[in-house]
């Protein structure tokens, strides 16, 4: 599963309106949000931007936990990722590595792997999920203030018209709106 995320590539995206910033102290950042609001999509754009920054992809690990060939995943079956991990790519353990947990709440206990995890390793971690156990309060509930929540929905009416490759300018003209409003 961690080969397969190296050798696929990100699929195409629209850079959506709210894109949290890299955090400039170690904290874990939690997207949350409905089903089907495009958190898995969000976190891929998090992804691009990394690598555009010049963090190689051999230090950035995705799994998505709905993934079947996980199941029956238990919290102490997931440090298996992170041996997998440093077995598959010889990266020093002290550099900054990218770990993104996607629906995270598959997971009981997931928040005492998170915390060990970052305590023990110089690790970014970006967790989503759209369970009623992930609202922010929960989170920073159990993870103790050491997360950032972003919450992401469904498209806006501009990221809409952005994905369907309408441009929007202050001045329309008649057909332009026509366009819109179809």
């Amino acid at each position: 599963i961690i080969q397969d995320f190296k050798e696929k590539s990100l699929p195409e995206l629209v850079e959506r309106e709210t894109i949290l910033k890299r955090p400039t102290v170690k904290k874990i950042i939690s997207v949350i949000g409905p089903r089907r609001a495009g958190k898995t999509y969000y976190i891929f754009n998090i992804i691009k931007n990394l690598i555009s920054e010049g963090i190689p992809k051999e230090r950035v690990i995705y799994v998505n936990l709905e993934d079947e060939r996980l199941f029956p995943l238990e919290v102490k079956d997931m440090d298996l990722f992170l041996r997998t991990f440093f077995e598959i790519h010889s990266v020093d353990k002290n550099e900054e590595i990218h770990l993104f947990l996607d629906e995270v709440q598959n997971v009981d206990n997931w928040e005492a792997f998170v915390r060990r995890i970052m305590d023990t390793y110089n690790i970014q971690i970006y967790i989503t999920g759209s369970s009623s156990k992930l609202l922010s309060k929960e989170i920073a509930t159990s993870l103790r203030g050491r997360s950032l929540s972003t919450t992401i929905l469904p498209f806006s009416f501009r990221e809409y018209l952005k994905a369907g490759k309408i441009e929007i300018n202050k001045f329309l003209s008649s057909s332009k709106k026509e366009k819109i409003r179809s």
